[in-house]
């Protein structure tokens, strides 16, 4: 029987055995998922701004801003909106499932960064951005009649990416089906595991996310790939998954 303490480190120890790839991988799975932000300078005066903000209101600002500057930043708003959904759906679900790959087949193996890219090559994308849209459209839904209906979908599709990261091939229906029926049960040990990294993660706040990049998210990532693996093998003693579905080994794909 599998326990936390157990998945926490058989992860760490799939981390560590490839330690600089799980580095470097994880760190550009969040370039694509996540983006850089960019800091500006603006040339005022301490003096300056403390007297802006005591003295004008938030609609005099805005009254004194030409007509053509508002438009201006409505359009670059629009067109940010309309860019950052587009990266999402089409470049950041997709590395999400490339780096879930990566984790698999680091699990068993040594393995390259070039598994992040698993889902944009040999047929797979399409798919991938299809599924993965519906998984983000059904939590947002669910999300909308407030935050314990959007948590429970969360998790009960969070099984999702990682499907797909090792057959893409599975039905569309038969990937979200199994993803809830894997995660029947244990809804609340994921939730509890995802706590049990909070800890770390406080450490990288208090680091400016070194600790973060160089440690806690290659970890956290190695040990959910040990979650889905404990509740795979589960699931198949339960008859869940059929023959030719999901397998013991990850199958490698040339």
């Amino acid at each position: 029987m599998w326990t936390r303490a157990l998945l926490k480190k058989n992860g760490k120890v799939a981390f560590l055995r490839n330690y600089w790839t799980c580095v470097v991988t994880s760190w550009l799975a969040a370039l694509l998922c996540g983006g850089i932000g960019l800091g500006y300078n603006y040339n005022i005066s301490e003096e300056e701004l403390k007297s802006v903000l005591e003295n004008t209101s938030v609609y005099d600002l805005i009254a004194q801003i030409p007509n053509d500057i508002k438009m201006m930043f409505l359009t670059a708003a629009t067109i940010g909106l309309i860019v950052g959904l587009c990266m999402n759906f089409l470049v950041s679900n997709v590395a999400t499932v490339g780096h879930v790959r990566y984790y698999l087949e680091n699990r068993e193996h040594k393995t390259n960064v070039g598994q992040l890219f698993y889902s944009f090559q040999n047929g797979r994308y399409g798919k991938t951005v299809c599924v993965m849209f519906l998984r983000n459209l059904y939590i947002f839904g669910w999300s909308l009649l407030f935050f314990i209906p959007g948590l429970i979908k969360s998790l009960a599709y969070s099984m999702v990416p990682y499907i797909l990261a090792e057959n893409p091939s599975l039905d569309r229906k038969r990937v979200f089906e199994l993803s809830e029926q894997m995660m029947n049960g244990h809804k609340w040990e994921a939730f509890e595991l995802s706590l049990s990294f909070i800890g770390w993660i406080l450490l990288g706040s208090f680091t400016g996310g070194m600790v973060n990049l160089f440690y806690t998210q290659p970890y956290i990532s190695a040990t959910f790939v040990e979650f889905y693996s404990a509740i795979k093998a589960e699931a198949r003693m339960k008859g869940i998954i059929q023959e030719g579905e999901l397998s013991d080994r990850l199958l490698v794909e040339e």
